[in-house]
């Protein structure tokens, strides 16, 4: 079963508009870059191929713009024409309407201008992924995503939350993931499941089920509303 994932990246020129005449003001950026690899998520990088999320922009399914992951502050979504996704070489670049009548989003377009808002978050599951050993390092490649949301973040990181990568890597490729005064790997199944329950080796790779249970609650009402 594939797992919802999140990553972080500094958003790429994030610009807002001056005030209009409507109460609302327009934050642009650039939320996905293809073919860059990301930073050590955990003894491996990925790269997010071009054309991955195809498939979601095609299909015109529901896509949110988020306050800082948070579902109770929407910003925008693809189904009210307010958040507007376009793609190129490069990557993803999004254009929303931010009204400004509402608290959090007139907090959000003051925290942009100043600079501390520069981050952007994209929520997504894997539908097709590939791995390669390049001089060591292990290569995750996203080859189709389906994008579900975004969010304009604090945080600039590239940071990786809610994946058991092993599970999904390819077994000769395993060792790659391992830290090299470390060799002690629990055994896992095809689904990803320990296959000694007392095996606390790798617990270090997966996020606290607390964690998970937290960020799939949100996703779960942002995709309800």
């Amino acid at each position: 079963m594939n797992k919802r994932e999140v990553r972080t990246i500094p958003a790429k020129e994030l610009r807002i508009t001056p005030l209009a005449a409507d109460g609302t003001r327009t934050i642009s950026g650039t939320a996905i870059v293809f073919g860059q690899r990301s930073q050590d998520l955990g003894n491996f990088v990925e790269i997010v191929a071009p054309g991955a999320v195809a498939k979601t922009l095609s299909s015109g399914q529901n896509v949110l713009l988020l306050n800082n992951h948070n579902s109770s502050q929407p910003i925008a979504s693809t189904a009210s024409r307010t958040l507007q996704l376009t793609t190129d070489l490069r990557g993803v670049s999004f254009t929303a309407k931010l009204d400004t009548r509402q608290s959090y989003a007139n907090d959000l377009a003051l925290s942009i201008e100043s600079g501390v808002t520069s981050g952007c978050s994209f929520g997504f599951m894997t539908l097709d992924d590939s791995y390669a050993d390049d001089a060591g390092t292990l290569v995750r490649t996203l080859n189709q995503i389906d994008l579900f949301e975004l969010s304009v973040t604090v945080s600039p990181a590239y940071l990786q939350t809610a994946v058991d990568i092993r599970s999904r890597c390819p077994k000769e490729l395993r060792s790659l993931l391992d830290d090299d005064d470390d060799d002690c790997t629990c055994e896992r199944d095809e689904a990803g499941n320990k296959v000694d329950p007392n095996c606390t080796c790798d617990d270090d790779d997966l996020v606290s089920e607390s964690e998970r249970s937290r960020m799939l609650l949100k996703i779960e009402i942002a995709k309800r509303k």
